[in-house]
């Protein structure tokens, strides 16, 4: 029996969709959103940082992959995401709200 797509690692896990999405926007690196700069751009390191940010040393902002995306500001887990963009790209005539609650959960 096949597996479903939606089994994948980074439909479940945290961590996983974090690296799925930065391997699409960031194929070579992290890329600051306010100056683009590439080189002198490095992860943070901490305790209290939250998982994937990144700091530009050129303009001195933190970011992250999900900066200007309807991701950002969410609550929503990356994971959760990942799997409503894939049902909704997937079905044919759309995916109901309350479907997509079922689902997802």
């Amino acid at each position: 029996m096949a597996k479903s797509l939606l089994s994948a690692e980074h439909f479940h896990d945290e961590a996983a969709a974090l690296a799925f999405i930065e391997a699409r926007v960031w194929p070579h690196g992290p890329v600051c959103p306010k100056c683009g700069e590439t080189v002198r751009v490095s992860r943070m390191q901490g305790k209290s940082t939250k998982l994937a940010m990144c700091k530009c040393y050129v303009c001195r902002k933190p970011f992250a992959v999900t900066v200007g995306t309807v991701m950002e500001s969410s609550h929503i887990p990356l994971h959760i995401w990942l799997q409503a963009i894939h049902l909704l790209c997937a079905s044919k005539k759309g995916i109901s709200s309350n479907q997509l609650h079922r689902t997802s959960a």
